[in-house]
C-alpha cells in the first residue's frame, strides 16, 4: 500500500484525465448531454472514486487483507469503492430524470466495479512501474539504517520489523521478518541497492541474509546453509562462501 501513498498524485491525475477521457467518450450513454455537464459529472464521479481508495487502500492493504495475494486486495479495494462512485451515478441520474434508477441498481454496480476494478489496478501497475524505475525516493542519512525504508515496501504490519533476509522468486521477492513473509514484486539487485549499508550480505544468486536474522549454521548434503531465526534455510553457494565466512557468518 506504500507505492499507492506515495504515488497519490497518480489518483490526482486520474480525476482530471479520466474525465476528460469519459467524458470525450460519452460512456454510459453521456455523450447526449453538453461535454461540460460530463465533465463535471465524471469529474466528482473519479474524486469520489480517488477519496474513497484513499480511505479504502490503507485499510484492506495493511489490516483486512494483509499478507494476502495483490489482486484479492485490488479486488476488495474497487469493491468497496464503487459504492461511493455508484451512489454518485445515482444521483446524477435521479437529478436527471427525477426518479432513481432502482431497477438498474444491480448491473449498475457491476458496471461500476468492472470500471473501479480497471482503474485502481491500472493506478497500482503504474505506481509500481514508477517505483521499479525511480528506485527508492534516496538514501538514508550517513549512519541510519535502510532497512525501515526498504520495509515501507510492505504492508503496514512489518513497520518496524526486524529483517532477517530476501530471496528471489521468478519476478518477485520474499521478505522474511520477525513478522512473516511476504512478497513483493521487485529484483534482487535492486533491493540490495536499497539496503546497501546494512548489516548483511549476498549469500547465493538469489538469497541476501541480514546478520540479525541468522540463528545458526548448518550443513546439508555437503553444503552449507544459514538457519534464520524463523526457521527458513538461505543456501550458501560456493561463490559467495568465501566472502560470507570472511563476514563471519560460517564458522
Amino acid at each position: 500500500m506504500a507505492l499507492i501513498r506515495k504515488y497519490f498524485w497518480l489518483g490526482a491525475a486520474s480525476v482530471l484525465g479520466l474525465g476528460a477521457l469519459f467524458s470525450f467518450l460519452g460512456v454510459y450513454d453521456s455523450d447526449a448531454l453538453p461535454f461540460y455537464q460530463r465533465y463535471i459529472f465524471w469529474t466528482a464521479t473519479m474524486l469520489a472514486g480517488t477519496l474513497a481508495t484513499a480511505l479504502a487502500g490503507p485499510f484492506v492493504f495493511d489490516r483486512l487483507l494483509a499478507g494476502h495475494h495483490t489482486v484479492l486486495q485490488l479486488a476488495a479495494v474497487a469493491a468497496l469503492i464503487s459504492f461511493p462512485v455508484w451512489l454518485v451515478i445515482g444521483v446524477f441520474e435521479a437529478s436527471l430524470t427525477g426518479a432513481w434508477p432502482i431497477n438498474d441498481l444491480p448491473l449498475q454496480y457491476l458496471r461500476t466495479f468492472a470500471v473501479s476494478m480497471l482503474v485502481i489496478s491500472g493506478s497500482y501497475i503504474a505506481a509500481r512501474a514508477l517505483d521499479m524505475i525511480g528506485g527508492p525516493a534516496g538514501a538514508p542519512p550517513a549512519g541510519q539504517s535502510p532497512v525501515p525504508g526498504f520495509l515501507e515496501r510492505l504492508p503496514g504490519k512489518y513497520r518496524g520489523a526486524a529483517l532477517y533476509a530476501v530471496s528471489s522468486e521468478d519476478h518477485y521477492l520474499r521478505v522474511h521478518t520477525d513478522r512473516g513473509e511476504e512478497l513483493i514484486l521487485m529484483r534482487l539487485s535492486d533491493a540490495m541497492r536499497e539496503l546497501d549499508g546494512a548489516d548483511g550480505l549476498q549469500t547465493h544468486r538469489s538469497w541476501w541474509v541480514a546478520r540479525d536474522g541468522v540463528a545458526d549454521v548448518a550443513r546439508e548434503e555437503g553444503r552449507q546453509k544459514l538457519v534464520l531465526k524463523s526457521g527458513a534455510s538461505a543456501p550458501v553457494s560456493r561463490s559467495f562462501a568465501k566472502t560470507v565466512r570472511e563476514a563471519g557468518f560460517l564458522m
